[in-house]
């Protein structure tokens, strides 16, 4: 394990030139380690892997602005923000990397792009570690067209929204911290990548159509039958005080027998926080009984 303080270790930044967008990325290790590409959550970016990643052992870990956050381009305006929309992204970085197989870690959102990603493709994957989500909040298709409404009528109204602005990054640690619970630091590290400064004012880099409803979601029976498809090594770390501790998930995972998860403290940046270490252990150990061949 790395011997570095669990603050920005050696991150690198990196850009990803890709077609019709470029992507921003932050590194760490060395080429031809274990290639681990980290996907963030909602609205986070790719500073939520600063803490975890030094504490990873012998990996060249690439941590994503995932499109539309952090320092990564905005979609088009004809582009959008289901889950899928990312995963053609995802492996165009990977092959620019020149990774023909990969690890994924991932953290709440980007552990359900994770999961997509996985089981559509095992041939490019060697194991995946979950934080914090295994699949999204369920919706009955009788509930499509409503679903559907809400991410037209979310859109239309976008032109009249005015920006969230903020007298300086302090105010958006304070109100991050409200909403996330998040410790300041952590707040700091998100809200450091993921300000801009504009005539005097601070506003989020990130896309506003990001907060707008999906055009359409998964069913129960379409996430059951992804985690079903995985053919892959995967690893499902979830928080007592976050999204472990709001679902009864022993219920729901005993039917995978392919897939390991644990309980542990925390809250659901669990992987910012003091926790960090206890995860990075348990990410390691599932690393070395899934070696990178």
């Amino acid at each position: 394990m790395h011997s570095k303080s669990p603050q920005y270790g050696d991150a690198r930044e990196r850009e990803f030139s890709l077609p019709g967008i470029t992507l921003a990325a932050r590194e760490w290790g060395r080429r031809g380690a274990r290639p681990v590409l980290a996907l963030h959550g909602w609205l986070d970016n790719a500073a939520s892997f600063d803490v975890l990643a030094p504490l990873l052992a012998d990996c060249h870990l690439i941590a994503l602005d995932l499109p539309g956050q952090g320092l990564s381009q905005h979609k088009s305006p004809q582009g959008s923000y289901n889950l899928w929309d990312d995963l053609l992204d995802l492996m165009r970085v990977a092959d620019q990397l020149g990774w023909t197989r990969f690890h994924l870690l991932g953290h709440s959102r980007g552990a359900l792009i994770s999961l997509l990603l996985a089981a559509a493709l095992p041939e490019r994957i060697v194991s995946v570690a979950l934080l914090e989500a295994l699949w999204p909040e369920p919706v009955t298709i009788e509930e499509t067209a409503a679903q559907l409404g809400r991410h037209l009528r979310d859109n239309l109204a976008l032109g009249d929204k005015q920006p969230t602005r903020y007298a300086g990054p302090e105010e958006a640690v304070a109100v991050l911290q409200r909403a996330t619970g998040i410790a300041e630091p952590s707040a700091q590290r998100l809200v450091t990548r993921g300000l801009v400064q504009r005539d005097g004012r601070w506003y989020w880099r990130a896309d506003p159509r990001l907060r707008t409803a999906s055009a359409l979601k998964l069913t129960r029976a379409h996430s059951e039958a992804l985690v079903r498809a995985l053919q892959v090594p995967a690893l499902l770390l979830l928080a007592e005080s976050g999204v472990g501790g709001r679902m009864n998930w022993r219920e729901a995972l005993g039917q995978f027998s392919q897939l390991r998860w644990k309980l542990m403290p925390g809250s659901h940046h669990f992987h910012m926080e003091a926790q960090a270490p206890m995860l990075a252990a348990e990410i390691n150990t599932f690393w070395q009984e899934n070696p990178h061949d």
